[in-house]
């Protein structure tokens, strides 16, 4: 039989079971069937449906209960019953594929620009996570250990539990702590990665491979600042206002050391508006500046004033010429 026939008849057969056939179909299947039941017309099917079929009625007939009377099937139930038997497997595969835990389920909490949103996470630790941010929990969170990867910015109130070491993860760092208060800035597009301790001890390392993991330094403890540059792979520990850094939880920007391009980061995620640098600066200066709760139309008028910047604001623009930045 060729494959255009074998494949025609397959299709009927599946058509003839659901009920889905035409008379002159239906009429085909049937002539087929009775031919196949037939010795002599040998030629309609090939060995191996031959040997399937010798199987299939073999199952169904070692299934069959011993009744007082002999029970007769004839050629068409017994290929209506193999239809059916052969639809159980693919069934339970199809059930066993769909509905396997994956024990690789993550859950993702993540905040649009100008969007701020506080997690309470399965161990009661508090995570405030600031615009364009990501956290992702696996589903072992909270089982031997509590590990989180981040991407943006967040502040981790960690609750205190000396048997199940807190680690965050952003890209390369980790940040591991028991119980403590900490500021982490981590946005892929910026260079520097940014954890500030607000309360308690922290510690940093760089995981250079899954079996080598390097820390960064000493332990961090209050207002104490990691900064570690995604292109260098280098770090600096210097002290820091941790409470400034972090008060963008209520609303307030701060700056500490930095540059014009990492300022227009900041004000395009939290005022929801996209920030362009016509230019670059002269110089790279780095400047130490803060806001409480201004509009941007203010904050812009500071910072110009403060750098020299000239700027142009839009509906959903803003438009800054660092040229000439001091």
């Amino acid at each position: 039989m060729n494959t255009n026939k074998s494949a025609t008849i397959k299709l009927l057969l599946q058509k003839y079971k659901a009920g889905q056939c035409t008379p002159d179909e239906q009429a085909r299947v049937e002539a087929w069937l009775q031919r196949l039941g037939d010795e002599s017309q040998t030629n309609v099917t090939d060995i191996q449906e031959q040997r399937v079929l010798r199987r299939i009625r073999k199952g169904v007939l070692s299934n069959i209960k011993p009744s007082a009377k002999p029970v007769r099937l004839g050629l068409l139930q017994y290929i209506k019953i193999a239809a059916a038997l052969l639809l159980i497997p693919i069934g339970i595969v199809l059930y066993s594929k769909y509905n396997k835990p994956n024990q690789q389920a993550l859950q993702q909490y993540s905040t649009a620009r100008g969007e701020r949103k506080t997690l309470i996470l399965p161990d009661s630790t508090i995570v405030v996570l600031n615009s364009s941010s990501v956290l992702t929990i696996g589903n072992e969170f909270n089982q031997t250990i509590r590990n989180v990867s981040l991407t943006g910015e967040g502040y981790f109130h960690v609750k205190h539990n000396a048997s199940k070491p807190f680690i965050v993860t952003t890209g390369k760092l980790q940040t591991r702590v028991l119980g403590t208060q900490f500021n982490v800035h981590a946005y892929a597009n910026e260079d520097d990665y940014k954890i500030a301790v607000v309360d308690g001890r922290v510690r940093v390392s760089e995981s250079r491979s899954s079996q080598n993991i390097i820390p960064l330094g000493k332990v961090l403890t209050r207002n104490f600042m990691l900064t570690y540059s995604q292109k260098t792979h280098k770090h600096i520990i210097t002290t820091a206002n941790a409470d400034k850094l972090s008060a963008w939880q209520r609303g307030e920007l701060y700056f500490e050391d930095a540059s014009i391009s990492e300022i227009a980061f900041t004000l395009s995620r939290t005022y929801n508006i996209n920030v362009q640098l016509a230019s670059k600066p002269g110089h790279e200066y780095r400047y130490t500046i803060g806001f409480n709760r201004q509009p941007i139309e203010k904050v812009l008028r500071v910072l110009s004033e403060l750098t020299s910047i000239t700027y142009q604001l839009n509906p959903n623009q803003v438009i800054i010429n660092s040229k000439n930045c001091h």
